[in-house]
Formats: structure tokens, sequence, C-alpha cells
């Protein structure tokens, strides 16, 4: 469950927007509740239901943009730029596998020949 808060992006995006306004609501409320004409009575802002409300959104709200700067951390320091190299050329291995499967079942084995040579020319692969 903790992957999908710090994974997907609509959550990453749509869950801070909802502690704003959960906080600005009860803010605003906070405001109207302790406040009467020109006078505010600080003293009874401890005995509101919304001044809590408002704190624990707002630690929810910090606790969950650590968390998530701390997953993304996590992430983006444990991909080297090796491992990022081999993905890249695993991509492309895959896309040309998929389109000499493709000229095979085509019948193009003349064109699969050429754009062989041409890969092997390109990245560097050696008949031994």
């Amino acid at each position: 469950m903790e992957e999908f808060f710090l994974k997907n992006p609509w959550v990453r995006g749509i869950l801070p927007i909802v502690f704003m306004s959960i906080a600005g609501v009860t803010a605003s409320s906070l405001v109207v509740e302790i406040a009467s004409g020109n006078q505010i009575e600080w003293s009874l802002m401890f005995k509101k239901l919304s001044f809590y409300l408002l704190v624990i959104t707002t630690i929810a709200s910090a606790a969950y943009q650590i968390k998530i700067q701390k997953y993304d951390r996590l992430v983006s320091g444990g991909l080297t730029a090796i491992q990022y190299e081999a993905a890249i050329r695993t991509r492309v291995a895959e896309g040309v596998a998929e389109r000499s499967m493709k000229l095979i079942q085509d019948g193009n084995i003349e064109q699969l020949e050429q754009e062989t040579e041409t890969f092997k020319r390109l990245y560097g692969v050696r008949n031994k």
C-alpha cells in the first residue's frame, strides 16, 4: 500500500492538494470559531476540533513530502550509469528482435540481412 502512495503519479500529485485543501478549510473554520467581531479569543483555539484537524493535516502533509523525497533519493541513487546503459541496450535489442521477427514473418530475408549488417556496424557487433 505504501508503494501505491509513493509510486503512483496521480496520488503523488493529488494527495498534497487534498492536504492543502483540508488545511485551508480548517484554518478558515478555526478563525470563524475563535473570532467574535474584531476580537480573537486565542484561549478558545485549543478547545476546537478544527485546530487539531489543522495540526494533524499539516503534520501528515509534511511527513508525506519527506517520505516522497526519501523514496525519490533511494530510487535515483540506486541507478548507476552502467545499469542505465544496460537498460538502453536491452530496449534497443528488444526493438531489433521485434523488427526481425516481423521481417521473418513477412518473408523479407534480404531486408533482414541488410538491417542486421547495419545494426552490427552501428553497435560494434563482430562475427567471431
